[in-house]
């Protein structure tokens, strides 16, 4: 049995459930259709997940997958730690030998793995589910563009909401955070939407030269979480032909945000495209 890993807290379920669901809907919906299915795991873990609070012991996303009623005819899984992409092999050699020839296991950067995996594909012929579950900030825009020009792959996004919300502070002093929020949101807008000028008069507006950002212009945060929340949809609505409005937000056990669980589907086709939001909106409104 492979080593559990421990992340994550009571939410971490209902991603999972979240997820499975979808999963599970998309290998009927697809059935009978001449296309390949392809799923691909880019944090694979090991199959297994111990909460950090030890409170649950749970089925991991590619262990889900692997044991889905219907299958996939092609699982990548992606995993950066070689232990435990070891022992992630050493689960699907031991419960799933059947399916072990469909199987293929990377060690290494998920950005750099997945763009390969997505690179030696024919999407003209394929369809894709991918479940990207990041522990903080690793997954670049750059990779989110390169899925969503597939235009076969349906996306499901944990994307690191608290992590997001600390490289913002409140005195708008973000430069050592700037190149990373750039390369989580793509692009530099954040600055204008999450920020306004300080209206306060300060020592700085007094004496000017001695500001040491902003061209002399103090700045303060001005951005709640449904704010966010709503820029990160529009993000992703800029390179993805749809996207689900019922993202839903993962809280702590303080109440704060943790994570905002995204979906967003690259086809542009429209019955597809109609039919995929409809199947992922019925369950992120379900509570």
């Amino acid at each position: 049995m492979a080593t559990s890993q421990k992340f994550g807290g009571n939410w971490t379920e209902d991603k999972l459930n979240i997820f499975t669901s979808y999963l599970d809907a998309y290998l009927i919906a697809l059935q009978n259709q001449e296309f390949k299915k392809i799923y691909i795991d880019a944090f694979a873990g090991t199959g297994e997940i111990e909460t950090s609070d030890g409170g649950q012991y749970l089925v991991g996303s590619a262990k889900r997958a692997l044991s889905a009623d219907k299958k996939f005819d092609r699982y990548f899984f992606i995993e950066k730690d070689e232990d435990k992409a070891a022992e992630l092999w050493a689960m699907v050699d031991s419960e799933f030998p059947e399916l072990k020839r469909s199987v293929s296991v990377y060690c290494g950067d998920a950005n750099e793995k997945l763009e390969q995996i997505i690179r030696e594909q024919e999407w003209r012929y394929n369809r894709g589910l991918l479940f990207l579950d990041p522990y903080a900030t690793q997954v670049n825009w750059t990779t989110l563009e390169t899925v969503a020009k597939t235009k076969s792959i349906d996306v499901w996004y944990l994307f690191p909401f608290s992590a997001l919300e600390r490289m913002l502070p409140k005195n708008g002093k973000y430069e050592k955070w700037e190149d990373n929020i750039n390369r989580l949101l793509g692009d530099t807008g954040w600055r204008e939407e999450f920020y306004k000028k300080d209206p306060q008069m300060t020592l700085f507006d007094l004496f000017p030269d001695a500001s040491d950002q902003n061209d002399g212009e103090r700045k303060v945060k001005d951005a709640n979480p449904d704010q966010i929340k709503e820029y990160i949809l529009s993000r992703l609505e800029t390179i993805f032909p749809c996207v689900s409005k019922h993202a839903r937000i993962f809280r702590n056990s303080r109440n704060s945000p943790m994570f905002l669980f995204c979906f967003a589907i690259s086809s542009d086709n429209p019955k597809a495209k109609g039919l995929a939001l409809r199947i992922a909106d019925n369950i992120l409104k379900k509570k």
